[in-house]
């Protein structure tokens, strides 16, 4: 049985675009097992925080906004990404939460390894946070390219859509990374 190897990238990859910090590049990488380079598309940007923010009376702080990738407006949670070579992922998250929703953090919980957003075309990596007893301490300051509506959720109902009706990847993982430390445990059937 032949096990999987690395596979080498052949040469410097090739710009084709570039904007809103995010890059799509052509790369060639030599295939270990056949000896043929072989090019591939890839896309990526900085790293990007995800936060599951919940308040003192178990609803979740999510928003809502049109996502241009899949042309849909989509529920979600507070995430983007790191805007200064210093400013850490965890202080990505709470930057985020503050500017589209207002809200701040009491406590946050950092919920493990970073996600490949797509592991075969993509190097950019999402880190996932619970925030806890987040409060209204502010007025949303949004991006002027993105117009997003604020939504507070209870905490059961939050977790039923992510079982039936989210569709953003991050969202859901950051909820499920979350169950045990809000108290929830998972049954086997």
């Amino acid at each position: 049985m032949t096990k999987p190897r690395m596979w080498n990238k052949v040469g410097s990859p090739t710009l084709l675009a570039e904007k809103y910090n995010k890059k799509l590049v052509l790369q060639k990488f030599r295939n270990p097992h056949t000896g043929e380079e072989e090019e591939y598309s890839l896309f990526g940007q900085k790293d990007c925080s995800v936060i599951l923010p919940v308040t003192d009376s178990n609803e979740v702080i999510a928003v809502e906004q049109y996502k241009q990738g899949c042309n849909r407006i989509i529920l979600e949670l507070p995430a983007g990404t790191t805007e200064r070579d210093d400013e850490t992922v965890a202080a990505t998250a709470k930057r985020e939460l503050l500017e589209e929703t207002g809200f701040r953090v009491t406590s946050m919980i950092d919920l493990g390894p970073p996600q490949f957003i797509a592991t075969r075309n993509s190097w950019t990596r999402v880190f996932m946070f619970l925030g806890l007893g987040c409060k209204r301490t502010d007025a949303p300051v949004q991006d002027t390219s993105e117009v997003i509506l604020m939504r507070r959720i209870p905490l059961d109902d939050w977790i039923r859509r992510c079982l039936k009706e989210l569709v953003e990847p991050s969202a859901i993982v950051a909820t499920f990374r979350s169950l045990h430390h809000l108290g929830y445990s998972i049954k086997r059937r």
